[in-house]
């Protein structure tokens, strides 16, 4: 009796909050941008209706009951109102405008030989980054922003050096705790970077309230974003695009990642049927001390150089980090017992160093 009467206020608070929110404005109902549904895509796949996501924008439509039918189904079966807050989606917002439509065509086409190295190189990282990125509470779309970015690269510097994965530059990524020295580039470092970009996205979202506009941020810097807000008074990402309010490199950047996510999630639709996909790396962590001489570390693995920084990309120079005690190397698993061993020979040594040092 008691779980009938739970059922019916659930019902009866989810048409409150149907009502509620035919009043919300929306940060993508531009009148001169045509949406249309994708195919195959239900309700509980995160398809929902903008003003249901974002603030900003001229009022919202009241919607015909099918669609609010469809919302309702959306809201149960992703728990929103259990729990999930307000506004955050399981999937990045979906619209199929011209736009996106000619970079599904450009992705498909003229690029389709750098897009499926891409998308190769992608299921090295996304395990790890759909771990993070659920951590912090993201859309799993927002994966792709590194697609977009980078290819899934962390060895991708852009002209504007930009640097890794993500893309970050170093004012950037030092404020968010990423470390940039002459002996280490933590840009590159896929899970430091990975968390950093992470965290950078959730602090664009609650600040603008759009994913659309976090993505923006994301591009073109948040500050720039917010001056456009604020001097045109538009939370509407397609607005400021239509009125090249924002950089043409932005304008771009949102219809490319949400392209870039349709054709990942379902590459055969797009005629992407032979990418073999990277494994993900099989990696034991070594503790050794800070200042050690990574090259003679790889060099007693008899691994190559070049394989060494495939599984520690964040390196440059010839040392560790020479202010700290200790440092994490990333390693194969079937050398994680010599490894070991080479790591307490290094920590031997240089306990004996330090007391040369001192006598």
């Amino acid at each position: 009796m008691s779980g009938n009467r739970s059922k019916k206020w659930q019902k009866a608070l989810l048409k409150i909050f149907l009502g509620l929110t035919l009043i919300l404005p929306s940060c993508t109902a531009s009148p001169e941008v045509q949406f249309s549904r994708l195919p195959g895509r239900e309700a509980n796949q995160g398809l929902v209706p903008q003003e249901y996501l974002c603030p900003g924008g001229p009022l919202a439509e009241v919607p015909d009951p099918r669609l609010a039918q469809e919302i309702c189904a959306f809201l149960e079966q992703s728990g929103m109102l259990g729990g999930i807050p307000m506004g955050m989606a399981s999937a990045l917002p979906m619209v199929l405008n011209e736009p996106v439509q000619g970079y599904l065509r450009t992705f498909s086409g003229s690029q389709k030989g750098n897009f499926q190295a891409a998308l190769a190189r992608s299921e090295r990282y996304l395990p790890m980054i759909r771990q993070v990125f659920q951590e912090y509470g993201l859309p799993q779309d927002l994966v792709y922003v590194a697609l977009v970015e980078s290819g899934f690269s962390p060895w991708a510097r852009s002209p504007k050096e930009a640097v890794g994965m993500w893309q970050f530059i170093e004012g950037t990524a030092q404020r968010y705790g990423l470390k940039v020295n002459e002996q280490v580039d933590e840009r590159r470092d896929p899970e430091k970077s990975t968390r950093a970009a992470a965290r950078y996205l959730r602090d664009l979202y609650l600040q603008f309230g759009c994913w659309y506009l976090a993505a923006a941020g994301y591009n073109a810097g948040e500050k720039r974003v917010e001056g456009v807000v604020n001097r045109h008074d538009t939370r509407d990402f397609w607005t400021m695009a239509q009125k090249k309010l924002l950089p043409q490199e932005t304008c771009n950047y949102v219809p490319q990642l949400i392209a870039a996510a349709l054709i990942a999630k379902n590459p055969g639709r797009y005629g992407f049927t032979e990418i073999k996909y990277q494994a993900p790396r099989a990696a034991a962590k070594v503790r050794v001390p800070g200042g050690l001489n990574w090259r003679w570390f790889a060099n007693s693995l008899e691994m190559p150089e070049k394989e060494f920084l495939e599984f520690n990309p964040e390196l440059q120079g010839e040392r560790l980090p020479e202010g700290t005690k200790e440092y994490w190397l990333k390693v194969p698993g079937n050398k994680k017992r010599q490894a070991d061993h080479l790591a307490r020979l290094s920590w031997r040594l240089g306990k004996m160093a330090s007391l040369e040092d001192s006598n």
